[in-house]
């Protein structure tokens, strides 16, 4: 069992199988996508690709993002989760900086994710995500951004998504 695993919160529920979840399981497979960072305005900050590996091992998610930024850097992150009700999971990662969030990752529909985060220590917001399982071949993220510590809204993106492997 990975390290990252023993080390999430007791209040995990081994009885809820991952593979039994409505939209989760429909996203195993490898994703690649355009991420577009904007400011609180709508002005481009930056864009990269990134390639997402999703899968479920032992009711456990696995998945590893590897970035690809326009100027060769590559950055690499790992999240892991576990269920902890109907519909709903906890992602923890070992990279920083999300290594200091709470990331909630609730099912809200037959195609529709939002994961809540947040600072771990102070619970102070950090980001609201919504997916849309467009079909299950491609998916829309967006993303809400808060400044800490007063909650300021700091911008958003927007991700297209297509999966390429299954």
């Amino acid at each position: 069992m990975n390290k990252m695993m023993k080390n999430l919160p007791n209040h995990t529920n081994s009885q809820i199988q991952l593979e039994k979840f409505k939209i989760l399981p429909k996203f195993v497979g490898i994703w690649e996508g355009e991420w577009t960072r904007l400011d609180p305005y709508g002005n481009e900050i930056e864009r990269f690709t990134s390639v997402l590996n999703q899968k479920i091992v032992e009711n456990q998610w696995v998945q590893t993002n590897q970035n690809k930024y326009p100027d060769g850097k590559i950055v690499n992150i790992s999240f892991f989760g576990k269920a902890v009700g109907d519909g709903k999971v906890i992602f923890e990662s070992p990279d920083y900086p999300y290594c200091n969030f709470h990331m909630l990752v609730e099912e809200y529909s037959e195609n529709v994710i939002i994961i809540s985060v947040s600072e771990k220590t102070a619970g102070f917001p950090l980001a609201i995500e919504t997916i849309n399982l467009i079909n299950n071949h491609q998916r829309i993220r967006t993303l809400q951004q808060f400044q800490l510590p007063d909650g300021k809204f700091s911008g958003f993106m927007i991700v297209v998504e297509h999966k390429i492997i299954h």
